[in-house]
């Protein structure tokens, strides 16, 4: 294994943005974290305006998880609320300000690049550590 990605989340705009960050954590159950967080990001429409009510975030999982009663009694239940608290007190402790922000092998890269400038760091990272 060369390279692992890992999310955490870092809720900031509202109500909103913390259901969303719980709600990816409940498709995650089913397998379907990544697609979760996409349909999430694919939809927004602006800070707290309804857009990642729970309603909606109900919506977005019946195109992406098998299972949508499970889906929605794990996003009722808010058991992943604390894993979302940790996550985001992670990223301040790390110096997150903003999202995306990317760290590279622990080194702040900022938020996004370009394809080709993340694939450069990258090469040179795993030069660096015989990757």
């Amino acid at each position: 294994e060369r390279v692992k990605l890992v999310f955490r989340h870092f809720p900031f705009i509202g109500d909103e943005s913390w259901r969303a960050a719980e709600a990816s954590e409940c498709a995650g159950e089913q397998g379907k974290f990544h697609e979760y967080v996409q349909t999430v990001f694919i939809n927004w429409d602006g800070e707290n305006d309804g857009a990642y009510s729970d309603v909606n975030l109900v919506n977005f999982a019946n195109s992406v998880v098998a299972d949508v009663d499970q889906f929605e009694q794990c996003l009722s239940s808010r058991k992943y609320l604390d894993k979302v608290k940790d996550d985001r007190e992670a990223g301040f402790a790390a110096g997150v300000n903003s999202t995306p922000t990317l760290f590279l092998n622990g080194v702040n890269i900022g938020g996004l690049k370009s394809y080709p400038a993340y694939q450069f760091m990258l090469e040179e990272v795993l030069a660096e550590v015989g990757g």
